[in-house]
């Protein structure tokens, strides 16, 4: 039988003889609908939906106003584990539901680019792409998987192939001036994964295909060290991180669902049951290694792991909003700043592309008061439209977008011309003090009123490069295969 074929008999016989689910106050495959909508987000559509474009041009005219930047907060593709399968599964099961992948992250030297411009050569030696060999240890010589935990799996490269091509065809035509690479500003937290995805969105944004032109030159990609990067929601305050981690201890479902979820568990797959455990789950489900239907019944163990995993995040999250608000603060802050320098004329690089995670893009909305319970799915692009009045001191204007719809942001209203967002008001009050330094300095210390926020350290370092800022190679290969 083919590899998909053997995957699903064996998740059949593994799934055969459920147990009801312990009795609970919601619907399993009813919060799976609602909270993971499209989260695996197969290519082209949900890309397509997500560039809607700017406001028409007779909107603009009527209001007198123009449309000059576009800032792209986006979340990586489709990747592979974070968690071990071997901890939750049976090695049979957790080799048939885990994923090669033909995308490989790796490196490349600025002083290689040197060199070879000197020499005037047209190709050098090619970049070194990390190859992962299976785990030793407990679970076996080797898993099943050349892929190492959290690694860009191949639907990526089509999925940022469609972003790319929407965002180009909806906005590039409309900004003051076509974009290039040379003046798109790339930032990505310090992570194989949102680097990757930078490199193929700027790839496909710029050359067009997967064929397209790879003219020998670097890129300049913006980072931070990840234990000091709000875009990675790591951020030194240890009143955020202590109210963070309390709110994680109390979160979560009743015992008298997980209790019962967790012998059934024991009972049916040999291991403990964890959380974690979710994470595995949805992968397979993306990647096409469950069967069709096994999140869909209300009898699924692994539906219900999934379930549970939500109810505890969506718990820590809205529980401890406000030591969120201090982790994430400073990167909304930076964006605020960023759109700003470039409705001043200060900032040229038009279009800004933000790599993050789904776990700092969350929280995030959850600060500005838009989050809607539905959680980020692979490549989620948040927009936020910069425009300026042709008058009025030139006084910008935003407009913030979610899979192609304006998001009401309660600290924009009133709202403004053509229904936007006052850039000064984007941002509610508990964000917007974070700028204070004392008052960032005593909440993060736990001298305030149970607000923590980080240090200043984190906000504005978008106006000069950072001292961790890399050098890439689009042309020579970030990426094999590209």
């Amino acid at each position: 039988l083919p590899q998909a074929g053997v995957t699903r008999l064996l998740l059949a016989a593994l799934l055969l003889g459920r147990v009801p689910v312990a009795e609970a106050s919601f619907d399993v495959p009813e919060l799976l609908r609602r909270h993971f909508l499209d989260i695996c987000a197969h290519p082209p559509e949900p890309q397509r939906a997500a560039a809607p474009g700017p406001l028409d041009e007779k909107t603009l005219e009527e209001h007198g106003l123009e449309f000059v930047a576009l800032n792209v907060v986006f979340r990586h593709g489709a990747r592979s584990v974070l968690h071990s399968p071997y901890d939750c599964f049976p090695k049979e099961f957790a080799d048939s539901i885990i994923s090669d992948c033909g995308v490989h992250t790796g490196t490349m030297l600025d002083w290689l680019a040197n060199e070879t411009a000197k020499r005037k050569e047209v190709a050098g030696t090619p970049p070194l792409v990390k190859k992962y060999h299976g785990d030793y240890g407990t679970h076996g010589e080797a898993s099943a998987s050349s892929c190492g935990p959290a690694q860009l799996l191949d639907e990526a490269v089509d999925q940022f192939e469609a972003l790319g091509g929407a965002l180009r065809g909806a906005y590039f035509g409309r900004l003051p001036e076509e974009p290039s690479l040379d003046s798109t500003w790339l930032y990505s937290t310090d992570t194989d994964r949102t680097i990757a995805s930078t490199y193929l969105l700027q790839h496909f944004l710029f050359s067009g295909s997967k064929a397209g032109s790879r003219p020998l030159r670097t890129a300049e990609l913006q980072t931070r060290s990840q234990d000091s990067d709000a875009w990675a929601r790591r951020v030194p305050c240890p009143a955020a991180e202590k109210a963070v981690e309390e709110a994680s201890e109390q979160a979560g479902t009743s015992d008298d669902f997980l209790g019962p979820l967790k012998e059934r568990w024991l009972a049916k797959f040999g291991k403990p049951f964890s959380q974690d455990c979710h994470d595995p789950v949805l992968v397979a489900n993306c990647s096409g290694k469950l069967p069709t239907d096994a999140l869909s019944g209300e009898d699924s163990l692994l539906a219900e792991v999934v379930v549970a995993n939500f109810l505890h995040a969506k718990s820590k999250y809205l529980d401890a909003k406000e030591a969120w608000t201090s982790l994430v603060g400073p990167a909304l802050l930076e964006l605020q700043d960023f759109a700003r320098r470039q409705a001043e004329g200060k900032e040229r690089k038009a279009l800004a592309l933000w790599a993050t995670h789904d776990t700092v893009i969350l929280p995030m909305l959850v600060s500005l008061g838009v989050w809607d319970g539905v959680w980020p799915q692979y490549t989620e692009a948040i927009l936020l439209e910069v425009y300026r009045e042709r008058a009025n001191g030139g006084k910008a204007w935003v407009r913030l977008l979610r899979r192609g719809e304006p998001l009401e942001v309660p600290s924009c209203h009133p709202l403004g011309p053509g229904g936007l967002c006052d850039l000064e008001h984007l941002l509610p009050k508990e964000v917007a003090r974070l700028r204070d330094l004392a008052v960032r300095e005593e909440l993060c210390t736990g001298g305030g009123d149970g607000v923590a926020s980080p240090p200043s350290v984190a906000v504005g370092v978008a106006e000069v490069p950072s001292k961790d800022s890399m050098s890439l190679m689009p042309s020579a290969g970030l990426l094999a295969g590209l």
